[in-house]
């Protein structure tokens, strides 16, 4: 199972393991040890966005 995480404070994906820390994962952007999965808020928002143009553009031709 592949469980894609991001930085809570930048948004980045990508994690190095830092040794300094006994090799706890921070982000190699910001330095951020704080991560959270990602979630797919975005893609319903999205997708949320289209059939309202898709019902704007209905309602626009029924008129």
């Amino acid at each position: 199972m592949n469980v894609k995480r991001v930085c809570f404070n930048c948004g980045s994906s990508s994690f190095v393991s830092d040794r300094s820390l006994g090799g706890k994962m921070v982000c190699s952007k910001c330095g951020c040890s704080a991560f959270k999965n990602k979630s797919s808020s975005f893609l319903k928002r999205k997708n949320l966005i289209f059939i309202a143009i898709g019902i704007a553009i209905f309602l626009i031709i029924i008129r």
